[in-house]
């Protein structure tokens, strides 16, 4: 079999919802998503999949979708999502302030993908999940994600890696469905 990895990363926020530790405080990572993907055959141009088509179809948008947000789960987001709305209103005000005016509302992802959408209360960028976004539940969401846009009957997702830090020792959660 084929193996083909491509990965981007994205620096963003969360909220692990319940967490017994420090984790239920609002913290922030540099994240790396990585999939691989799987052939036996390769395609007419050699490949299991063009890791631009990757790039395009599955990596930027989760970019569009995390990068520089806040990401909660919906339920967290339906609880405390009108608290946010003044909170982001005074942070954006901030540009104000530096430059004369709110300036461009932040890259994002227009519609969703595998179920997670961005929110703007106040202004302020979230990325909303139907569930709490742990790096293991995101590594879910990263497979589930690759699988609506790729897999076929030549192309399968191989495995979603969610890297939570990079330094000084990489940490990390993979999912890959239950081979039995």
């Amino acid at each position: 079999m084929y193996h083909a990895t491509a990965g981007i990363h994205a620096h963003f926020a969360h909220h692990v919802r319940g967490h017994a530790g420090p984790c239920v405080s609002l913290h922030g990572h540099t994240w790396k998503l990585e999939v691989t993907l799987g052939a036996r055959q390769l395609d007419r141009q050699g490949f299991v999949v063009d890791f631009d088509e990757v790039h395009e179809r599955l990596l930027l948008p989760a970019f569009r979708l995390l990068d520089h947000s806040l990401a909660l789960g919906q339920e967290s987001y339906a609880e405390v999502g009108g608290l946010l709305a003044p909170l982001g209103a005074r942070l954006l005000e901030s540009r104000r302030v530096v430059h004369g005016d709110l300036g461009q509302r932040q890259e994002h992802l227009e519609g969703a993908l595998g179920g997670a959408h961005n929110e703007f209360p106040g202004g302020m960028k979230l990325a909303v999940f139907p569930f709490t976004p742990t790096s293991e539940a995101l590594a879910a969401w990263l497979w589930r994600a690759a699988a609506e846009v790729f897999a076929d009957e030549r192309v399968q997702v191989v495995r979603a890696r969610l890297y939570e830090s990079l330094h000084p020792v990489e940490t990390y959660a993979d999912y890959a469905p239950d081979e039995r």
